[in-house]
């Protein structure tokens, strides 16, 4: 017996829309299966630091080097090393027949579309750019504060962009706690978290 109806399609995954019934899931759940992707992020960041560090030994570390002293070569590093691939584990994870990422499997969760479907790619790859758009600028913008020739100073326009950020950040968060717990990225890939 694999419990109540609809719980069975977590397990074993289905692209039937009546598998999944509609039944938001909790903002505090929500918040759970991040903290559990956190951790797979965080095992990317020490795979990532001890590649750097095998670098050090590498004919590669002078051009290395080089582009993370210059802060829009040390972005674009940290974008296509970082980001892209964080924002492509969650879009592929939740565009998949499974719907979730691991944290979410783990807390039964599901990202479907509006009527209980399967998120296309394209929606699934815009929740997620828009979702991690604070991170990805808080990286640039502290790319420009370490790199700075004045690095004692911040510039007013990167103190605007961290405002920004803030706010955004903010935003999702109230948008995750009050009424259809919908976030702002939600509501613009078209998507919900489920508890099937």
């Amino acid at each position: 017996m694999l419990g109540a109806p609809g719980r069975e399609s977590l397990i074993f995954p289905t692209d039937a829309v009546a598998a999944w019934p509609i039944v938001p899931a909790s903002p505090w759940r929500r918040v759970g299966a991040w903290l559990l992707d956190y951790l797979l992020i965080a095992a990317y960041l020490v795979l990532l630091t001890a590649v750097s560090l095998a670098l050090r030994a590498s004919p590669v570390q002078a051009g290395f080097n080089s582009a993370m002293s210059q802060p829009v070569a040390a972005e674009l590093l940290g974008f296509f090393l970082l980001t892209l691939p964080v924002v492509l584990y969650f879009a592929l994870c939740e565009a998949s027949r499974w719907r979730a990422t691991l944290g979410k499997r783990a807390l039964r969760l599901a990202v479907v579309d509006k009527k209980g479907g399967r998120l296309t790619l394209r929606r699934a790859v815009l929740r997620e750019a828009v979702r991690f758009l604070p991170w990805e600028l808080s990286h640039a913008l502290l790319w420009r504060v370490a790199l700075s020739p004045d690095r004692g100073s911040i510039s007013a326009l990167v103190t605007v962009g961290f405002v920004f950020v803030y706010s955004l950040v903010g935003l999702y968060l109230l948008t995750l706690f009050i009424g259809s717990h919908r976030t702002i990225y939600d509501r613009l890939a078209g998507s919900l978290v489920i508890e099937p």
